[in-house]
């Protein structure tokens, strides 16, 4: 069968693209694993159960790649997952199988995870305004503080990428995977060949569910708790925590801000809270982000500028978290449960069991406007 030749599709068009760094998977290729066979398009043959597989790429020092990193936290989740018997792991993305397969130039690690749904970000395309419903939010929200909290008391380790991008809803009707499988059976996708002959097909897109229970995703810049020290930048730009910005030591706290952040007013409200960023220029502005936060919050904890390296005072003025909620008591309760999250000080910030029985998460249904 003729391959189609056109334009760079994928990972092609990246700058840090190589071809020899990639795996050039097919579909229908088998792999085979310590525990069994894996098909592309095709079930666990062992577990019968539809998986995912990441095929990490070649680059650089091996001891300090995120996949590297990423093999190790999930390594170290499985075994307490193993271990002890907690609600967390149901909430989290953790890895079936983990082996290396051999590439035409070296050998590349493999993941294998249960197929979940789309991520939180992709669900938002669903609703106007990207405004999810505030009962969903709810019901997402508090069941991901089921695995945040298992995370930082069981693992003892501080995520650090918390977003819409890494927060995936569980795939509870497999059939959509069932129908993709039948159709490249009867009608097999057409990769764009390189002119080294490696193969290179396009994202087959799964549909949206509107699930109420997040699976999160991404251990690749996950940290133990012991190494979360001032001289580590970490975090997406629109999700750091104060004192990570100021580059004092972390830890569980920086998390609960992440979270705080995504909440409202992005998927309430379908906005971004920060925009750190000089559009001119195209980049992150530390100055800018401070004013914004300074603007939010009110000026830090004086101990937290004689402890930052880095802190420039930058005034603006004062404002309160927008939301949507009309003036009353619910109203009240959200703003408390948000500003439980978005705070300066990382020690005043709630924990997951804190902020668990929060007034607002346990309200009932028919108290909401």
């Amino acid at each position: 069968m003729a391959h189609a030749r056109t334009a760079a599709i994928e990972e092609q068009p990246l700058q840090s693209y190589h071809t020899r760094r990639y795996y050039p998977a097919r579909i229908g290729q088998t792999f085979e694993t310590d525990t069994g066979l894996l098909q592309n398009w095709d079930t666990d043959e062992k577990s019968s159960q539809y998986t995912t597989l990441k095929v990490s790429v070649q680059t650089g020092d091996a001891e300090t790649l995120p996949i590297t990193n990423k093999i190790g936290m999930l390594r170290r989740s499985k075994k307490y997952a193993d271990k002890f018997d907690r609600p967390g792991p149901c909430f989290t993305r953790l890895a079936r199988d983990i082996f290396e397969i051999d590439g035409p130039l070296g050998r590349h690690v493999c993941i294998a995870f249960k197929t979940q749904g789309a991520s939180l970000r992709k669900m938002q395309e669903i609703f106007p305004n990207a405004q999810l419903p505030k009962l969903l939010v709810i019901s997402l929200v508090h069941r991901l503080f089921f695995s945040v909290n298992w995370l930082h008391a069981t693992c003892s380790v501080v995520h650090t990428d918390i977003s819409p991008m890494n927060v995936l809803s569980e795939m509870e009707d497999e059939d959509c995977l069932k129908d993709i499988e039948i159709s490249e059976s009867y009608n097999p996708s057409a990769p764009i060949v390189d002119a080294n002959g490696h193969p290179v097909y396009r994202s087959t897109e799964l549909p949206a569910e509107l699930s109420g229970v997040p699976i999160l995703t991404d251990f690749g810049q996950m940290l133990p708790a012991e190494r979360c020290t001032g001289d580590i930048w970490c975090m997406p730009d629109l999700y750091r925590a104060p004192e990570v910005l100021l580059k004092l030591r972390f830890g569980f706290p920086a998390d609960m801000w992440s979270i705080g952040v995504m909440v409202n007013p992005e998927l309430m409200e379908g906005r971004k809270l920060f925009d750190p960023v000089d559009r001119i220029n195209n980049q992150y502005v530390l100055p800018l982000i401070l004013a914004q936060y300074i603007g939010y919050l009110g000026p830090p904890p004086l101990e937290m500028i004689q402890k930052s390296p880095l802190f420039v005072t930058y005034f603006d003025k004062q404002e309160d978290f927008a939301t949507t909620i009309p003036p009353g008591d619910e109203k009240d309760e959200f703003l408390r449960f948000i500003r439980k999250l978005l705070t300066w000080d990382p020690e005043a910030r709630a924990t997951t069991n804190e902020i668990h029985p929060d007034k607002w998460l346990m309200r009932r249904h028919e108290d909401m406007w």
